[in-house]
């Protein structure tokens, strides 16, 4: 009989990403086919991402342009580069998901069934472990990115209103140092184009806790299958009660292939998952990898150069959730190579030497497979916790080099 109750990570599943996602539009939706035609995307979401895309592109073109414009003023120039390096990176992100979001609700769909598969409790408790780990991680980013937005926003309303406690003359300041048409900073459109510009903030946080959120809860999702795996394989040779035998007869090598036929195919659904997530992913990441110490670099010096507190606090929230965006890949993807090699240690630790030759011959395939630890590799790049120590070093050298010319 077949077991319809939904497993216990059915609560947990992208819970975070998922809201950040439809938040923007780019969810990854079900395409439902429906009689007589093919079903799509809800209208809301079309709409949503088109807002979202148009605000973030705004805001990538015009801080970007600013920091050009106004390079003789390192401290000015770096102001609107860092939030606009990060904007367009997300115009990057939110394009690549949007053409492709079938491919990526497939891709969901695949995740979801392999770790649906499995209703052991002990499975269950260590998958929901896993989703706990990876929702509270997408979790701190969207707060630290929205603490980020908040700070850039408020920082002008507070500027303003010591002004006016203090009786100085006003002058027009907005969140981000941005190049905008003049008619968009006349009294009139002001609030409008200030709003505009506070949701242009939001939507890239919601942007990058989304894509960022969804590959670091796919790849500790990943880890998770590849760790049923593993209990699948230990529990292969404990249910056959081999302890009180030197040699399996013919009946236990013949039930332990049937079972490791099983536990090959799982096996090759995951590697197959993981080589279609990093197909999807490359770009993506590629792209946030070459820009990481840029945008490191830039915001440390920015905290080093500016000589107002609230600008210093505002920089000092941004790099933390800049450390948190980078944390999250290379986290998520070194709990995937481990994950991957740790099946290769549990198959040397069971009792193969109790079986014959030709279970053998299946035990070592599986080995020499798992021996070569799938990652999420991209070119020049492999998401890990060795690259992001590499990152942050080559970050400081930059931080040393530019010292020198100040």
């Amino acid at each position: 009989m077949i077991d319809s109750r939904e497993p216990a990570i059915a609560g947990h599943f992208y819970r975070i990403p998922r809201l950040s996602g439809r938040l923007v539009g780019i969810w990854p939706q079900r395409i439902s086919r429906i009689e007589g035609g093919v079903g799509g995307r809800p209208w809301h979401a079309h709409f949503l991402f088109v807002f979202a895309f148009a605000v973030v592109l705004m805001g990538a073109i015009g801080e970007v342009s600013y920091g050009c414009v106004h390079l003789d003023n390192l401290v000015v120039a770096l102001e609107a580069f860092c939030p606009g390096t990060t904007k367009a990176v997300c115009v990057l992100k939110l394009l690549v998901f949007f053409r492709s979001n079938r491919r990526w609700a497939e891709l969901v769909e695949r995740l979801r069934s392999m770790l649906w598969q499995s209703r052991r409790e002990e499975g269950q408790r260590m998958l929901v472990g896993l989703a706990t780990t990876a929702n509270r991680l997408s979790l701190l980013l969207l707060a630290s990115g929205t603490a980020t937005n908040a700070a850039f926003n408020l920082q002008p309303l507070i500027m303003g209103l010591y002004r006016w406690i203090s009786d100085l003359p006003g002058q027009v300041e907005l969140p981000f140092n941005i190049i905008l048409p003049a008619f968009a900073v006349q009294p009139g459109l002001f609030p409008l184009t200030y709003v505009l510009l506070t949701a242009s903030g939001a939507c890239t946080v919601f942007a990058f806790s989304f894509v960022d959120g969804f590959f670091v809860c796919s790849c500790l999702y990943i880890c998770g299958v590849f760790r049923l795996v593993q209990q699948d394989i230990r529990r292969i040779f404990a249910d056959l009660h081999g302890d009180s035998v030197d040699v399996f007869t013919e009946a236990m090598n013949a039930e332990v292939r049937d079972k490791l036929a099983e536990v090959v195919e799982r096996h090759n659904a995951i590697i197959d998952f993981c080589t279609d997530l990093t197909r999807q992913f490359t770009v993506i990441v590629l792209m946030h990898f070459l820009s990481a110490a840029f945008v490191l670099c830039s915001t440390i010096l920015d905290i080093m150069l500016n000589t107002s507190s609230l600008s210093g606090l505002t920089y000092i929230c941004y790099i933390i959730a800049a450390l948190t965006q980078l944390f999250l890949y290379c986290f998520g993807g070194n709990h995937v190579g481990e994950s991957s090699a740790a099946v290769a240690d549990v198959l040397y630790d069971i009792e193969w030497y109790k079986c014959d030759a030709r279970t053998r011959k299946v035990i070592l395939m599986i080995l020499r497979r798992s021996q070569r630890a799938k990652t999420i590799a991209v070119p020049f790049f492999t998401p890990s916790l060795p690259a992001l120590g590499s990152i942050l070093s080559t970050a400081g050298s930059y931080i040393t080099l530019l010292k020198t010319f100040l």
